[in-house]
């Protein structure tokens, strides 16, 4: 049995803390009951603090004869119950001082330390703390809205429905309420000013609402305030969703997994793994460590590491890494980085710095908000010096404050474009991504799973002689492969599945992992089907396929060859299908006014090149970790804006570094889908045309909406500055302004994104307009040709 000091971090087996009464006082511990086998002790650091106490319990567990440990943040009571033969009341007293002096990260004790206050690594601020202040942020944003939409509520009833009188001077009720919504915002206003050092709407409302106030116009101040509050209340939603999402994102590591103790599987939290464990992992398990195979041999599923389609014969000495997945065999794994010190979670923790390191855009409404504030501020002194009349100014400064133009004319069109991808199957985390996706200029696509189906097919089959035909050749395969689970053999059985082909019964069964299966069928017939390598253990001669070998594999295609009783009679060709719309897509990318497609995969040179010859790639990298893919995209961004569109583990970091990244949805992993910022839940190529033609036509709509908003707003002060409208009349004109964005922004709520360039389906459009009333002949032909030529 394992000793504590074995068993402890390596902070335990320095040298020991003489434990005195002032080290307890000064650590805050005291030990509230100790008898043997329980201890009960209350440490002040603890207290309210959930992930510290979590900390602190993860690492008692981890002492040899520990059997529960019990940690209440609520109390900062410790109950330890353990085996006395085995741990001593002053050893865990030690182990919990150690914790409070120098708590020890929940991965690799002995070589990595931080402090109680530090916040774990991903997170800025303290993954709890931080979730806390943002819940708490929209609790409040929240209350104040439902606040400020009762008394509108109230307002409404009063005035309008019982036609009572409403005072609204600056001490009646109704302007205490507006006051104290104003409050919060004249806050914001200070802060942009003083400290942001930034130019926003906020202060212009802020000073808008407290001058209305003071003028005794309280419902138009509650107005404003209501207005600015709700839109606030939606773009915080946004953010806080996002925010759930990256917190959210898919651990691949299994939670438990089987060390060898003794001989024996012992079901294990990885949490407990330390370097030097053994693990043993079988078909269909995830490696949970970076580790060596010390023994055993399997094909390892790594396409969430490196994109390869392919399966590799991993064995004694070759390195493996926590995520993959082994689809055949099993392997005795000898740990050398578990946690946080593993690839995949280094692969992790740069996709959250990347997601939290994205520069800052401009929106293009707060561009706006700064140059009506500007207008708005001059008309208003304007009206007053000219004037004289503070009812007149303050009738300019009601139309040109309101911030319909600036949150509507943007947010509604957004709204209903979302809307409308969704209906589309295409998700997109908010419209800063929506209306970028529309102007990038360069495009990089992953191979695997993005271009070609997920699953391999069979694409060519040849037999030996004329006699032999395909369905003979793919029903001794099928029957080879019948109870094998790795993708080819689905390929294969899948393919005689279509041909209506039943696999005949077989007595004995042996695979050899990454190489082939051999089984005996009616007692002496030997059915084999492998590659090449395995052919030739068994001595059997494939050389008469030699060519149609070569031909395959030009074509990045894998050959599997299927002998009987040594004697070859056929051969397989088996590929990853290109996805039949993919092609169409990348020209029509391509016309839309992208200038450049770039081919990054984890594949083989030799495959990624055939791809050369299909699609219409400026250019080919191959062969890339998913570090390097991201690199790749910081190169190519310093050009211009790029898309990257992928849909595993290795593509997260690449997605996460692209100006806009897209993920393919359905079978894509669920880390690149967090990452990205586009994701195509039907793993359509076709959503790419259809969401770039929803950014073109939503850009559109906003324009339209701010002309409509900025139009009416200089109207509107033009004809107060003049003296014909009333603080009535100038809420009138926000109402019928705002009725008339929302209607237009709705259009697109039902608006059918083309597949094809937008430029191209107006043409076709035109032509057939042109059909339909007899005058195509007289369309000039230079009109007729392009659109001709790009349906081509």
């Amino acid at each position: 049995m394992m000793t504590t000091a074995q068993r402890l971090p390596s902070h335990a087996t320095e040298a020991p803390f003489l434990l005195t009464t002032g080290l307890l006082k000064k650590a805050g511990v005291s030990v509230k009951q100790a008898m043997p086998g329980r201890m009960r002790v209350r440490v002040a650091g603890l207290r309210g603090k959930d992930r510290q106490a979590g900390w602190m319990r993860d690492q008692l567990l981890q002492a040899a004869g520990v059997v529960s440990v019990e940690a209440r943040p609520v109390s900062g009571s410790v109950i330890v119950i353990f085996n006395p033969r085995e741990v001593t009341v002053r050893t865990l007293l030690t182990l919990i001082i150690q914790q409070v002096f120098r708590p020890l990260a929940g991965t690799d004790a002995g070589t990595r330390t931080r402090t109680v206050a530090e916040p774990a690594p991903g997170c800025r601020q303290g993954c709890s703390a931080c979730e806390r202040q943002a819940r708490a942020f929209f609790g409040a944003k929240l209350r104040r809205v439902v606040w400020l939409t009762g008394w509108m509520g109230y307002v409404v009833l009063r005035k309008w429905v019982f036609r009572l009188p409403l005072v609204q001077t600056p001490f009646s009720l109704l302007g205490v309420v507006a006051l104290l919504g104003a409050l919060p915002l004249a806050r914001e206003a200070i802060i942009d000013i003083t400290v942001k050092k930034k130019v926003t709407v906020t202060p212009f409302l802020a000073a808008g609402s407290l001058i209305t106030i003071a003028m005794g116009q309280a419902f138009s101040a509650l107005q404003i305030l209501w207005i600015y509050n709700v839109a606030e209340l939606t773009e915080e939603y946004v953010a806080q969703r996002s925010r759930q999402a990256i917190r959210d994102i898919l651990q691949v590591a299994p939670a438990n997994a089987f060390v060898m103790i003794n001989g024996m599987e012992v079901e294990t939290p990885v949490s407990r793994i330390r370097p030097g464990d053994v693990v043993a992992v079988h078909t269909g398990e995830r490696i949970p460590v970076d580790g060596e195979v010390g023994e055993g041999e399997a094909l390892v599923d790594e396409s969430s590491i490196n994109g390869r389609s392919e399966a590799m014969l991993r064995g004694r000495g070759d390195q493996v890494f926590a995520g993959t997945i082994i689809s055949q065999g099993v392997m005795f794994i000898r740990t050398v980085k578990t946690g946080e010190d593993t690839y995949l979670a280094h692969v992790m923790k740069m996709v959250e710095d990347s997601l939290a390191n994205k520069a800052p855009v401009e929106q293009k409404a707060d561009q706006l908000a700064g140059r009506l504030m500007k207008i708005g501020f001059a008309a208003t002194a304007l009206t007053l010096l000219l004037t004289l009349d503070p009812m007149r100014a303050l009738t300019v400064m009601l139309v040109m404050s309101c911030p319909c133009a600036t949150v509507l004319a943007a947010s509604s069109a957004i709204t209903a474009a979302l809307a409308n991808a969704a209906r589309h199957s295409i998700l997109i985390k908010g419209g800063l991504y929506l209306e970028t996706v529309g102007k990038a200029d360069i495009y990089c696509f992953d191979k695997t799973g993005t271009l070609t189906m997920e699953q391999p097919e069979v694409i060519a089959v040849y037999g030996r002689t004329p006699s032999l035909s395909e369905e003979i050749i793919l029903a001794m395969a099928a029957t080879a492969e019948s109870h094998n689970q790795h993708p080819m053999a689905k390929a294969i059985l899948a393919a005689a599945g279509e041909r209506e082909l039943n696999p005949e019964p077989h007595a004995i069964c042996d695979f050899k992992a990454g190489r082939g299966v051999l089984c005996t069928v009616g007692g002496d017939a030997v059915i084999l089907v492998g590659n090449r390598q395995f052919m030739d253990e068994h001595q059997v001669d494939v050389r008469w396929f030699d060519r149609k070998a070569a031909r395959q594999r030009s074509m990045g295609n894998t050959v599997v060859y299927v002998a009987r009783n040594g004697v070859v009679q056929g051969m397989l060709g088996i590929a990853n299908p290109v996805r039949p719309e993919a092609v169409r897509v990348l020209n029509c990318l391509r016309r839309d006014g992208v200038k450049s497609l770039h081919l990054v995969t984890g594949d083989s040179r030799e495959i990624a090149e055939t791809l050369m010859d299909i699609f219409p790639f400026d250019e080919c990298r191959a062969e890339l970790m998913p570090e390097e893919k991201a690199s790749r995209v910081d190169e190519l961004k310093r050009w211009a804006s790029v898309v990257m569109v992928g849909d595993g583990v290795n593509d997260a970091l690449a997605l996460a570094r692209a100006d806009i990244g897209v993920a393919m949805g359905a079978a894509g992993a669920e880390v690149a889908m967090e990452a990205a910022d586009i994701a195509l839940a039907d793993s359509d190529l076709q959503g790419l045309m259809k969401v770039r033609n929803l950014s073109h036509q939503t850009m559109r709509v906003i324009d339209q909406n701010h002309y409509l908003a900025v139009s009416t707003d200089l109207i509107g002060a033009a004809l107060a500055m003049l003296g014909f409208l009333s603080p009535v009349l100038a809420g009138m004109i926000h109402i019928f302004h705002t009725g008339g964005i929302l209607l237009n922004s709705g259009r697109l709520l039902h608006w059918q994104p083309p597949v094809e360039p937008l430029e191209c389906c107006r043409r076709c459009k035109q032509r057939e307009v042109a059909r339909a009333g007899g005058e195509l002949r007289k369309a000039p032909l230079r009109l007729v040709r392009p659109a001709t030529t790009s349906h081509s």
